[in-house]
């Protein structure tokens, strides 16, 4: 690999590991005097396959958007970091914090000065600015999904203690932080996901030498959560909502319609809404749809279903829905639901601000954006799809994840193994 030498030290960029089929991150490595070094993040994540070794750069790779911004940021990083250590006091040379500084300003992110020390919320919103000036690449930039949940977080926090830093998050910490926002009467799941990303923000701190308080690494500072009630359309209510006449109200039809594309690729709804004609590949003769997940960053291949075409055809001129928000689409699949007399009742349970709170809900009002995709993924295994070719469309990495997802009583598991060749002997 190569390097830029100074009588200081060695400047390396590398990656963080040599094996993965994951992203990632590219770190700066700095060896100086007698075996110290300084790794730090650099706030990008790669492919290792799209990443040059001996160049220590992002490889000329046409679906990297952003290749050379990464590139001259890094480049131009080493050149002001090794400048910076020219001028710099000898007792200062071997000082972490003082390196650390350095390399912040080098990278162009907001530093700490010596008397005052980093806390929790400005770290956080340097990284968080730090993805949204990334482009739009799939490679570096994490989802706007996730940087929206981060800044919800740091603003709870920010209510909770205005002034929180790396030391004082512990486990007094977390138990004070779980109640304040039980308090809120915010949900145990909802809670559950504000202490997942302030894991993943302290996992980040510490991977870049800001944070050395571990104490969030105790078995008990984990994220809380529950089952909750979700739901799953059969292959009879799906046909249904399918088969409606709604013609009378073109909210309602184009919010069926763009639900039912979500039920017929098993996808989320960040990828199944806005759907358009380029999304459409021929492959061998058969159509397909080439969809890039935002969640998993992997690209899947659906075939379209005929009553996708047919949706398209009789309503949008071989094309597909406009998109709706999420919110249009929540709100108008319900009233879709109430008039195909979806009206089975529901026993919901759900932990509000610490209590367990129970509800008879009619099916039809827990219809959401995502009950799309749970009911093509538990009505085509129900089907006896291969769970193989069914996670191959949704996205899910493990059975264990997919088993965990589905909405399959043990009745009706039961009878699909009943099926098996091994119980019947029919076949």
């Amino acid at each position: 690999m190569s390097t830029i030498k100074s009588t200081t030290g060695t400047v390396t960029f590398r990656l963080k590991k040599n094996k993965t089929t994951k992203e990632c991150p590219i770190i700066f490595d700095y060896s100086y005097g007698r075996g110290n070094r300084l790794k730090l993040s650099t706030g990008y994540k790669i492919l290792i396959k799209h990443w040059d070794q001996k160049g220590q750069q992002v490889r000329n790779i046409s679906t990297i958007a952003n290749r050379e911004e990464i590139n001259n940021k890094l480049l131009a990083a080493k050149s002001k970091f090794l400048t910076s250590l020219t001028s710099l006091e000898s007792s200062k040379k071997e000082n972490k914090g003082v390196l650390k500084n350095i390399f912040s300003q080098a990278m162009g992110w907001e530093t700490e000065s010596d008397e005052r020390k980093q806390n929790f919320f400005t770290y956080a919103q340097n990284f968080i600015n730090l993805q949204e000036k990334s482009s739009n690449s799939s490679n570096f930039r994490l989802n706007p999904i996730t940087i929206r949940a981060y800044k919800q977080t740091i603003k709870q926090l920010k209510d909770f203690n205005n002034e929180l830093d790396f030391e004082s998050i512990d486990m007094t910490f977390y138990y004070s932080f779980v109640s304040f926002l039980e308090e809120k009467s915010y949900s145990l799941n909802t809670i559950g996901k504000h202490i997942k990303n302030i894991i993943a923000l302290m996992n980040r701190a510490t991977e870049d030498g800001i944070n050395n308080n571990l104490k969030y690494k105790h078995r008990d500072f984990k994220r809380v959560s529950e089952k909750t009630s979700s739901i799953y359309l059969n292959s009879d209510e799906i046909e249904s909502i399918y088969n409606l006449d709604l013609s009378f109200n073109k909210d309602w039809e184009r919010a069926r319609d763009v639900f039912m594309i979500g039920y017929y690729t098993g996808q989320r709804v960040s990828d199944y809404n806005g759907l358009t004609k380029q999304h459409i590949k021929v492959f061998e003769g058969q159509e397909v749809l080439e969809i890039y997940q935002k969640k998993t960053k992997k690209i899947v291949y659906i075939p379209i279903h005929d009553n996708i075409k047919a949706i398209m055809n009789l309503r949008y001129n071989g094309g597909f829905p406009e998109k709706l928000s999420d919110q249009q689409i929540n709100e108008y699949i319900k009233k879709v639901g109430r008039k195909a007399k979806i009206k089975d009742i529901v026993l919901t349970k759900i932990t509000v601000g610490g209590a367990v709170k129970e509800e008879a809900l009619p099916k039809h009002k827990l219809i959401g954006t995502h009950t799309a995709r749970r009911s093509f993924c538990t009505n085509a295994y129900l089907s006896k799809m291969p769970v193989i070719d069914i996670m191959a469309i949704s996205g899910h990495t493990t059975e264990r994840e997919f088993y965990n997802y589905i909405k399959v009583t043990p009745q009706e598991r039961a009878i699909k193994i009943a099926d098996s060749a091994f119980f019947n002997t029919t076949i």
